[in-house]
Order: structure tokens, then sequence, then C-alpha cells
């Protein structure tokens, strides 16, 4: 991908050490922390590096070991470092149709536990254990699935169904039916706001993307004013659709033989 080669374009060729590990200069894509690993290209070859002690700054080259063998190089969903990889109205950069769009305009908590799978994080959008994040989308859908028979439940029993000329008197006839209808909207709400606001805080630190706009709060605007945009967004950014095709019924909204994205 053209972003990606940009951040992580090689210079100054390569250089035999006398154990025979054969050393590249990297080209730092943003400051990074010691200890950071980010992906790299090298005649069409990718690779990871690690940032080495002490960290390093934006535009600073640094030397990094090169895998000797191609065996040693998992395959990897390669995802720009620095920057978004487009903007949050970008929701058809990729297609009218496409997968990832569908699932955040129909069911925007999908697509989040889409990227929450790929991310590796928890039904809260905190990064986590392997052991505690291995179920997420499927904690994730059982919340949804939960809600929508919780919501059809309440309408079964609603007077206004078993009698449409009550329907105007259903609040006042049904306050508990109402109160638990307000109860369960808001808590649902509550929930699919705050973890799309914290899975988009997780991939901007994990990818070193700053804010661009309402610093502090960017999260929580764009989670709270257009949360289908931005559950789009990022499924875009960790899902490298132009070499796999998005899928709208796998954990990871890829194909199953899709490499992992970290």
């Amino acid at each position: 991908m053209s972003s990606t080669n940009n951040y992580n374009e090689m210079g100054g060729g390569s250089e035999v050490t006398p154990s025979r590990t054969t050393m590249v200069n990297v080209i730092a894509p943003a400051t990074l922390p010691e200890g950071y690993t980010f992906e790299a290209i090298i005649s069409d070859r990718t690779f990871t590096v690690t940032v080495p002690v002490g960290g390093v700054t934006e535009g600073q080259t640094f030397l990094a070991p090169l895998p000797p063998n191609e065996e040693d190089v998992g395959a990897r969903v390669v995802v720009p470092t620095g920057k978004w990889k487009d903007g949050i109205f970008g929701c058809l950069n990729v297609g009218v149709c496409h997968p990832h769009l569908c699932c955040a305009l129909c069911c925007t908590q999908v697509a989040m536990a889409q990227v929450m799978k790929r991310m590796k994080l928890t039904w809260t959008g905190e990064p986590g254990e392997d052991h505690s994040t291995a179920n997420t989308f499927k904690i994730v859908m059982t919340i949804v699935v939960a809600y929508c028979i919780y919501s059809v439940a309440l309408d079964l029993v609603s007077p206004s169904l078993l009698n449409p000329d009550a329907f105007d008197d259903d609040m006042e006839s049904s306050p508990e039916i109402a109160l638990a209808k307000i109860i369960g909207s808001l808590l649902f709400t509550f929930y699919s706001i705050y973890s799309l606001c914290r899975t988009r805080q997780s991939v901007r630190e994990k990818f070193h993307i700053p804010e661009e706009n309402c610093c502090g709060c960017e999260d929580l605007c764009c989670s709270l004013f257009c949360s289908c945009c931005t559950a789009a967004q990022m499924a875009r950014h960790t899902g490298e659709y132009e070499t796999y095709p998005g899928m709208c019924c796998t954990e990871t909204g890829l194909p199953s033989n899709a490499p992992v994205v970290v």
C-alpha cells in the first residue's frame, strides 16, 4: 500500500554483521517508544521492526535486524502508523455495498466487535490478555441479542400491542413497562457509546494517531455524534480491504484465512 511504503521507507542499503545477521536502515514513521513494533517493507518483503532502547523520533534512521528466512516473517495486515488511513467520512472509499459499511450502518456494534477482535480488545474496548479477549466478539453479540430480545419482550406485553385503542394510554396504564424500556435503552446506549469511544482510543494509542479536532474529547464526540462512521473508519484502518475482502459474518470482518492484524 502506498501509505505504508511512505511510512516504512528503507534507506542506505544493508550490511551484514559478523554474526551474519542482516541489518537494514529503517526510517521511523513517527515518534515511538522503546519496544514498540511496526511493519516495514524492503524489496516487497514485509517484516516486523522493534524500536530500540531509548525510543526513536519521527524521521530518525536506525538499524534493525532483517529476519534471515522468509518463514520467520509472519503474515500481517499492514496498518498505517501516525495517522488515519482515511477520513471519518470516507465510508465509500472501498465501495458502496462493502460489508464493513453494511455492518456499520445496520448494526454499529457488529462492526465495532469485529475491530475489537482484530485488535485483541476486551468487550469494553480496552487492551487485554489473550484469555480475556478470546470471546470479545461473542460477548458483544450476546449483549446486542439480549437487548433485542428484552425490547421485543416488553413490546409483547405492552397494552398498545394487545389493544390498539390503548396506545395513547400506554404510558399511563403501564408505567413499569415504560420505565423498563427507558432503562434498557439508556443502558444499551451508554454501553455502545462508551465501548466505541474506548475502542477508538485504543486504536489511536496502538498506532500513535494524534487527535486532530476536539482535543481531549475527539473519541467521545465521534462515537456520540457519528457512531456508524466511527466504526467504519476503524474497520478500514485495521482491515487491508484492498488485499483481503471484507466479510459480514466473521468475527474479524475478514476471511478466515486472512493474516492477523496485530
